[in-house]
């Protein structure tokens, strides 16, 4: 693409922003990047299977039917320009480990709600154990209500019959 255009829906914008975020090409960007973010995370710490996959997510952005290009707006000028694949590069790179800290965050979140709920399961069993405590101490104290007025209606009888 030459300089001074106006990008197509298909063109991945770099910049910040919700009209960057919004754009239907970086949409389309960060679901092809999304694909990819297994293959990222068994990559590990070794940079060379990551540079692979960064390069397998260019590759597969330049070799798109759509013409896809990574484009950027000049601050100065205004002008929209094609990027340099160094910066191209690092974007894909960028989004990688946005989605993967999202992921984090999303596992520490599912994470505390669990504990959060076993947590919940253990009072409820301490209640229940407490409360099936105090029904039979209250069903001790009837028992022994009734027989105290059982014993007086005995001493009763006992106190006509002589």
């Amino acid at each position: 693409q030459t300089d001074n255009f106006i990008p197509s829906s298909c063109d991945i914008i770099c910049g910040k922003g919700k009209d960057c975020y919004d754009h239907i090409g970086n949409k389309w960007f960060r679901h092809i990047v999304s694909l990819y973010i297994d293959e990222y995370l068994a990559a590990g710490e070794n940079k060379f299977k990551k540079i692979k996959v960064v390069s397998d997510i260019f590759n597969k952005v330049q070799e798109s039917e759509n013409n896809t290009g990574f484009v950027s707006k000049d601050r100065r000028s205004g002008e929209w320009r094609a990027v340099s694949v160094t910066r191209a590069r690092e974007k894909i790179g960028h989004e990688l480990r946005i989605i993967v800290s999202r992921r984090e965050k999303k596992a520490e979140k599912s994470k505390k709600l669990y504990h959060e709920a076993q947590k919940f399961r253990r009072l409820y069993v301490i209640q229940q154990a407490i409360f099936a405590e105090l029904k039979v101490k209250s069903d001790m104290e009837m028992a022994l209500e009734e027989k105290g007025s059982l014993d007086e209606e005995q001493d009763e009888i006992q106190c006509i019959m002589e």
